[in-house]
């Protein structure tokens, strides 16, 4: 199906609510049947004229209320709306513990992308060479199947990307909120292609951090935040966890 995306520019430029609130519009009037693949993020927001970030934050949402399917390698799909399943996920309809999830990837979202842009432009050679290394010890984890090594090395891998921003208070930030992010990064969560696609994003940071590009560091960081968040709204669908073995 041929879907002219200009056609919800003037209401998309409002931001990513009204464009989240139209996009679902049109999939409950049909004009976004199920099966539809939405464009790259990157794609629609030019089509657009808005920011990626706005696109984003819409496609999120959707995929919140169960109206989208994100997958990697296989782009944004619609699911239509007739996913009681996922619909009733949202945030007023949630168990405690997946709302805890929800809330921590959007705190997750709104922090770590900005964190990521500003320790691109403030790194050292030190910063970088300490996360090389991490980053080494977890590829060396991950052939181990050690878990349990893998979840600490990620959450230290963030606050080694927050601490190369050279600002104390920002350094505090992350480490404060790490006991929050715990619920994220909980094993049930876990399976062997998230490990891969975490490893995969943390290779994309640093690459961005390494050649000091900020745009490119905030929009790594958003993009595996957003993976990883996919996956963990896959794992709750699913209600079955693919759980990487053999646990430590």
């Amino acid at each position: 199906m041929t879907v002219d995306w200009t056609l919800i520019a003037p209401e998309a430029a409002l931001g990513p609510d009204r464009l989240a609130g139209r996009l679902q519009g049109l999939i409950e009037e049909g004009r976004l049947p199920a099966g539809t693949r939405i464009p790259a993020e990157r794609e629609l927001a030019e089509q657009l004229r808005i920011s990626r970030a706005s696109v984003r934050e819409a496609l999120r949402e959707l995929e919140l209320r169960g109206l989208i399917d994100r997958k990697p390698g296989r782009g944004t799909i619609v699911t239509g709306t007739t996913r009681p399943d996922l619909h009733a996920r949202q945030l007023g309809d949630m168990d405690e513990a997946a709302r805890l999830v929800h809330e921590v990837m959007d705190l997750r979202s709104a922090v770590e992308p900005p964190v990521a842009a500003r320790a691109a432009l403030r790194a050292t050679e030190s910063d970088l060479q300490h996360l090389a290394g991490l980053l080494s010890q977890a590829e060396l984890e991950r052939g181990r199947d050690n878990l349990a090594a893998l979840i600490e090395l990620d959450g230290a891998f963030h606050v080694a990307v927050a601490r190369a921003t050279h600002n104390p208070m920002l350094t505090r930030l992350l480490e404060a909120t790490n006991e929050w992010v715990g619920p994220s990064r909980d094993p049930q969560y876990q399976s062997t292609e998230r490990l891969v696609a975490s490893l995969r994003g943390h290779r994309r940071i640093l690459a961005a951090l390494i050649s000091h590009d900020s745009e490119a560091a905030a929009e790594a960081m958003a993009d595996h935040l957003s993976e990883v968040q996919g996956m963990i709204i896959d794992s709750l669908g699913r209600g079955t966890h693919d759980t990487a073995e053999p646990r430590p």
